[in-house]
């Protein structure tokens, strides 16, 4: 998650986001989509090293996500991303507001309130303001005219699926896909003008900076990252071929082996470092 594919897009992230204005609207495209891959795949990766640490030290510690970006909408995102903070806020500030305990304008202002104080315990920056906002109004919204909805996309266990949920699943990924260029731009200004890249002169991604090599390679750790998300997700206790101790130990030494050739072994520091 982290050396493979998460700091391998992080060199074409930290390529395009800074000088954007000189790319055109697909690479901005390709930037923003890798840098939300990459912000899971850093944070991720650190939490299930901290998870294995702590099994070695006798600790259990919960597991921090769960294939966020296989959520059908901003409200389910938010039960499967960083589930530790969202714990801590659901406690200690949207029950402390009164929670659901109350009226829906209530509600919905508790919702804001509460990713209001999340962008905020961020930074003190507008672009993480904007980032909490945005996805306060979505869940709002949702709620506001799919509740029902999203509450039994909720509670179901290994949902099916369907053409309906794949769809939401995809509206939802470019909803979190827009408000994590806020995050990661240092102005609200280079964010907006970032956005605008998509809407003119798109024309193809430019990879020459990036190079072939660096293409395979994480392409191959994204197709093993779906895979193993999807079979997770949609098919646990389907594929008994990967409870064999021999596909096991194959995988290991596959994806041992797969870090040592492409991971990116510089010592680059983690994206959650900085909050």
């Amino acid at each position: 998650l982290k050396l493979v594919v998460g700091d391998r897009m992080g060199i074409y992230v930290d390529t395009v986001f800074p000088n954007y204005m000189y790319y055109n609207g697909a690479s901005c495209i390709l930037a923003s989509i890798f840098y939300t891959i990459q912000i899971y795949c850093d944070f991720a990766g650190y939490s299930l090293m901290a998870i294995g640490i702590a099994k070695i030290l006798g600790f259990n510690l919960i597991n921090n996500f769960k294939r966020p970006y296989l959520a059908a909408s901003i409200t389910e995102f938010w039960k499967r991303w960083h589930i530790s903070l969202t714990k801590w806020l659901t406690t200690h500030v949207y029950i402390n507001l009164g929670g659901n305990r109350c009226s829906k304008n209530r509600q919905y202002w508790n919702i804001m309130i509460t990713f209001l104080i999340s962008g905020l315990w961020h930074g003190a920056n507008w672009t993480f303001i904007i980032w909490g906002v945005l996805h306060g109004i979505f869940q709002i919204i949702e709620k506001m005219f799919y509740g029902r909805q999203i509450k039994e996309d909720i509670q179901l266990k290994n949902n099916k699926l369907s053409a309906a949920r794949f769809f939401r699943i995809m509206i939802t990924f470019i909803i979190i896909n827009i408000a994590w260029i806020f995050f990661r731009m240092p102005s609200v200004t280079d964010a907006i003008n970032f956005v605008g890249k998509f809407f003119s002169n798109i024309g193809t991604p430019s990879l020459s900076e990036y190079g072939g090599s660096s293409v395979f390679m994480v392409s191959i750790g994204l197709i093993i990252l779906i895979i193993k998300d999807i079979k997770d997700e949609y098919l646990i206790g389907k594929c008994r071929i990967f409870n064999m101790l021999a596909m096991r130990w194959l995988s290991y030494i596959c994806i041992a082996s797969l870090i040592l050739i492409s991971g990116v072994l510089d010592g680059g520091s983690f994206i959650y470092v900085s909050f």
